[in-house]
């Protein structure tokens, strides 16, 4: 059989062993035809013992010392040993499977986001007040428990507005900061919302602008943000003047005013803690919106005029470094914190359940009061 191979070629599919403790030698012919590895074999065969008998042989008249016979000849091969598509297809599954198991393993390592209530009970023993699912409409329409009253949202803040008026029966807070760690957690849109949904039970709120840097509430409530709280503090208006309606429900809105350059220092002055007292002596509960605590102390500064902190967390983006930052600065200035609300939480997937529903069960079970007989 003519080959188009060179020897090189060749010697690279032709492969011997000999089995430990016998005289075999079993030849391997590895090629893609298995007519052509057969004949290879037994040609290899063939040719070895010839050419052990011609080296071996030294008297032409006499039997050479050493004989080599083939004891098998090659048979036609009936199935490739390569590639071995069951083998490999399910070798590939378990490597695919160790590979995904161990992602996820890393990944659950590495993510130290906030997933759920329970994650704020196990870490921080810090109380669910609400869990607000994610709304991509929401920078559009922030108010949407105003426009629509009868969505899951809506309900959602409802739920959260009964959870805020059981926290201490008797001694409720007069006055919430709602705060965060990081900017984009959404605490505005959660303050506004929040704030429209006690003056819709009759409620006497007033919500005031506390993020003198980035002020968003007057915007967010299409209303004159030039006359407000800065105002009101250096003497250049009265808060009868800087307080403006909103709604029919009552709502109260104190806006932030003209930016000054010392937000913190004008936020933890007596003038404010003087108008909080007589902005909760008009109200039954005031709320003000105020920066995120990680970049700037002013939420911790205004939280110390305040019966205490709300603090707003975006659900699997707030990590726990976070959070623990935020606390410790509240805790530093012995400001009271009632309680987290996780913010954009998923609806959808797998997580979005689970979310919810412990959200939910950690405030029934923080946050209701029990009554027992003796």
């Amino acid at each position: 059989m003519a080959l188009p191979l060179t020897p090189e070629q060749l010697a690279a599919k032709i492969s011997a062993t000999a089995p430990l403790d016998t005289v075999l030698i079993n030849v391997t012919v590895t090629d893609g035809s298995p007519q052509r590895a057969q004949a290879m074999a037994n040609a290899v065969a063939a040719q070895f013992t010839q050419f052990v008998s011609s080296i071996e042989q030294t008297d032409p008249t006499a039997a050479p010392p050493v004989k080599v016979s083939v004891v098998k000849p090659a048979g036609l091969p009936i199935s490739p040993v390569s590639p071995q598509v069951s083998l490999n297809l399910a070798l590939g599954l378990l490597v695919g499977l160790a590979v995904g198991v161990g992602a996820v393993v890393l990944r659950e390592k590495l993510d130290t986001s906030i997933k759920s209530a329970d994650d704020l009970s196990e870490h921080f023993d810090l109380k669910t007040l609400g869990v607000i699912g994610f709304d991509p409409n929401t920078p559009r329409r922030p108010l949407l428990i105003h426009d629509e009253p009868q969505s899951p949202r809506a309900e959602t803040f409802r739920q959260l507005r009964t959870n805020l008026q059981f926290i201490d029966i008797d001694s409720a807070p007069r006055s919430i900061v709602i705060t965060s760690s990081v900017p984009g957690e959404g605490k505005t849109t959660t303050t506004v919302t929040l704030a429209i949904s006690l003056a819709q039970t009759g409620q006497r709120v007033i919500v005031v602008e506390g993020d003198l840097r980035h002020p968003q509430l007057a915007s967010y409530l299409g209303l004159e943000g030039a006359v407000g709280l800065t105002s009101v503090l250096i003497g250049q208006a009265s808060l009868d003047d800087a307080l403006q309606p909103w709604g029919e429900a009552g709502l109260q809105v104190l806006a932030g005013g003209p930016t000054p350059p010392n937000p913190s220092e004008l936020l933890g002055s007596h003038g404010m803690h003087e108008l909080l007292r007589t902005l909760e002596a008009r109200a039954d509960l005031v709320l003000l919106d105020s920066p995120p605590l990680l970049p700037v102390t002013d939420a911790a500064v205004l939280s110390t005029a305040a019966s205490g902190a709300v603090l707003v967390i975006r659900v699997e983006r707030t990590r726990r470094e976070q959070v623990n930052q935020a606390l410790n600065s509240l805790q530093a200035v012995g400001a009271p914190v009632l309680g987290a609300v996780l913010n954009m939480a998923p609806t959808r997937g797998p997580n979005a359940y689970r979310v919810q529903r412990q959200g939910r069960a950690r405030v029934g079970a923080r946050s209701w009061p029990v009554e027992t007989s003796p």
